[in-house]
């Protein structure tokens, strides 16, 4: 994972199910017990059509799902439990590592991290992190925390798109808000992180430092520092998913399982037998996913080693175990999660999506939003959409209704953001396009709309989007544009 020079550029996971993930055949399921530990586990043959990805509850960071319905939304053949999450008191922020496509989205300096490379190589190690702000190329800021809520008055912490919901900032805060490099504003109020940009925000007793370092037209980037422990931190360079939790069990070969070395001090966690869940791999690169029922750290590392691991570390255990394989009828949980990790495989279906070509006008206006054709028509994203015609006379609102697992849209309603509309993946070559069932609901009734999974975000059909909401969508050849017309009656 590179440092990160803030135009950054991300992928908008999708909060609609696709409700048909395929299995891969280099998976198994399995369920042993040995030195008296039940063991259930799916072994997963890393290729190139494997991909990992980080799950996180309705796409947030403060939010929790049952792993059972993340999967599902990403279409993945398997699935696991994550990091350490704020379970039982208040908002439902996670407390541990978080890599997501390839990007730093939550840190903790405590614990072990099995990050899994582009290539589906797991390693696992105790890493540290450090933030350093720059500000028209000087080192003048040392962010304690990424994506988390801080409400001590001294923090300083960065806030990026995935964080997913409204900032609320504590009385007396004030952020520095930055897009496409620069900033914009400098807020004392409630915000939204932009699509492309982040945001530091400065608690009461500090704020007089971003008073004195940050102006309005300001160049500012942040980079992240991952300091190692057993491996290098190259290492690191090519991580795309990773996820921090612990304690590690055996990294390299060797049996770590040392709780107060990576700053665990509670005997759950230590001594005390107890479900515990894992990830490892083996010498042959079979990464593993799992659970076991009561089990000590020393004797799961124990365990593990008998079974030809040489890296493994525990995930989020007790009430947080889950373990998700549909191929085999599996799908345990206990209580709902904030986040997890799930295995996705991509294959050729014979429907390709094109990135469209052809610029998109709104009312006469050139707007900048990612799409793509099938079959000559054109596909976008439902809360792109939402965000350009947010205060037009077709305004609509996309809410995600928990009972249903469905996206209801609300028509002539203000567009509430969340903070990642219009991003796009840059990534201008064709894709395999999944038919997908998602629900959709319309004012509360239930409505179907033609729509395709491509790369985990679901497309819908514009002139689909267009019929429902009671817009035009017209060609012009001569200009090579989509037109959408909001005037029309």
């Amino acid at each position: 994972m590179k440092f990160l020079k803030c135009v950054l550029c991300l992928t908008l996971a999708s909060v609609l199910l696709c409700n048909n993930p395929t299995y891969a055949a280099t998976s198994s399921y399995q369920n042993t017990n040995i030195n008296g530990i039940n063991i259930n586990y799916i072994n997963i043959q890393m290729n190139s059509n494997i991909k990992t990805v980080v799950l996180n509850a309705g796409n947030q960071m403060n939010s929790s799902d049952s792993l059972e319905n993340m999967a599902k939304s990403s279409g993945a053949f398997a699935a696991i439990n994550g990091t350490y999450f704020e379970a039982y008191n208040g908002t439902p922020v996670p407390w541990g590592t978080i890599i997501k496509n390839g990007k730093i989205i939550h840190i903790s300096n405590g614990g072990s991290v099995a990050g899994i490379t582009s290539g589906g190589k797991l390693i696992i190690d105790r890493l540290s992190f450090d933030f350093e702000v720059y500000i028209n190329g000087k080192f003048r800021s040392i962010p304690w925390r990424i994506n988390h809520p801080s409400t001590e008055a001294d923090a300083i912490t960065i806030f990026t798109p995935e964080y997913g919901s409204t900032v609320k900032l504590q009385p007396g805060a004030k952020a520095a808000i930055v897009k496409n490099g620069n900033v914009t504003e400098i807020s004392s109020t409630d915000f939204i992180v932009p699509s492309g940009g982040f945001a530091v925000v400065y608690n009461q007793s500090v704020v007089y430092l971003l008073d004195e370092r940050f102006k309005t037209g300001d160049e500012v980037y942040y980079k992240a520092i991952i300091k190692t422990t057993f491996t290098n931190a190259e290492d690191w360079n090519d991580v795309v998913s990773a996820l921090g939790a612990g304690p590690s069990l055996i990294i390299n070969g060797n049996i770590t399982a040392d709780g107060p070395a990576e700053g665990f001090f509670e005997a759950k966690i230590n001594t005390n037998s107890a479900a515990r869940s894992f990830i490892g791999t083996k010498s042959d690169g079979t990464i593993t996913i799992g659970n076991m029922g009561s089990a000590t750290v020393k004797s799961a590392a124990e365990t593990l080693k008998q079974m030809g691991f040489v890296n493994a570390m525990c995930l989020d255990g007790g009430g947080s175990v889950a373990l998700y394989y549909p191929a085999s009828n599996v799908s345990t949980s206990g209580r709902k999660i904030n986040n997890g990790l799930a295995f996705v495989e991509e294959k050729i279906t014979g429907i390709t999506a094109v990135p469209t070509s052809s610029k998109v006008l709104l009312d006469g206006n050139d707007v900048s939003i990612e799409a793509y054709n099938i079959d000559n028509n054109n596909y976008f994203k439902l809360r792109d959409i939402a965000k350009i015609l947010d205060g037009s006379e077709k305004s609509f609102n996309v809410e995600w209704d928990n009972s249903k697992n469905a996206i209801n849209i609300v028509k002539n309603k203000k567009y509430s953001a969340v903070g990642m509309e219009l991003a796009s993946s840059n990534e201008k070559r064709n894709k395999s396009a999944v038919k997908s069932s998602s629900e959709v609901y319309l004012n509360g009734e239930k409505i179907t709309l033609t729509a395709y999974n491509i790369d985990g975000n679901n497309y819908f059909k514009l002139r689909d989007i267009a019929g429902t909401l009671d817009f035009e969508v017209m060609w012009d050849a001569v200009q090579n544009a989509v037109i959408i017309d909001t005037t029309i009656e």
